[in-house]
């Protein structure tokens, strides 16, 4: 596995005639995930501490149920906690609490090197894309930011709050990437989830801090980003 050190190195790629790039978001483009969204959202409305408080302890007790079902399987903790933990917002309030989480949180948590990057490639005439299985009320928000196009899942509106379409879940990633060239795309990822996007493509990247066991079962050679 090669490792990328520099933004430059980007180019022996491109002379390659690449012109497509599709980026995971969380833990790709930002250290950030999907609880940290709810968090944000709970602390914005518990304002008095002597809630909040009872609410952390009772997140510690849940929280080892749902890092097992999230190692388990990704599309049942999208589910029980997204779903769940969502649904009672209006459109609206997720609408403004996603501009002001984007904001507030996420924008100090770009991962450098990705956030050049996509700069970089944009500059270079590369078509970027954004995929996620987040929904799109938070992905919108590097889309606006970056000036790209974003696939991701929708959120709809309800009666009683908002409902996530989960119905494409499965595959979402696979059958979303199948739309780009293998031989002129590059994918880039963080975790094993993201497999189906990087096993398409003939440039595969991921960013991570070190080399993992999931990364073996790529076929071709994979490009490293480390970060810190």
């Amino acid at each position: 596995m090669k490792v990328f050190d520099t933004i430059g190195q980007f180019d022996e790629i491109l002379k390659r005639g690449v012109n497509y790039a599709v980026f995971d978001v969380d833990n790709t483009i930002t250290k950030s995930n999907i609880t940290q969204f709810y968090f944000f959202i709970k602390r914005k409305r518990l304002k008095n501490t002597l809630y909040w408080w009872p609410f952390l302890l009772y997140c510690a007790g849940a929280a080892p149920f749902y890092l097992i079902l999230d190692l388990i399987s990704r599309d049942l903790f999208n589910h029980l906690f997204v779903q769940r933990k969502f649904r009672k917002y209006t459109y609206e309030q997720l609408e403004i609490y996603a501009e002001m989480f984007f904001h507030e949180s996420l924008k100090q948590q770009f991962i450098s090197p990705i956030h050049d990057l996509i700069f970089y490639l944009k500059s270079k005439g590369v078509q970027i894309t954004l995929l996620s299985t987040n929904f799109d009320l938070l992905v919108k928000q590097y889309g606006s930011y970056f000036e790209v196009p974003y696939v991701c899942l929708s959120v709809i509106k309800t009666d009683n709050g908002i409902r996530i379409d989960f119905s494409k879940l499965s595959g979402f990633k696979h059958y979303s990437i199948q739309h780009f060239d293998p031989a002129l795309t590059m994918a880039v990822g963080d975790s094993k989830y993201d497999l189906p996007m990087l096993e398409h493509v003939h440039y595969p990247i991921i960013v991570a801090k070190k080399k993992k066991k999931w990364m073996q079962s790529l076929q071709r050679e994979a490009l490293l980003i480390r970060h810190s």
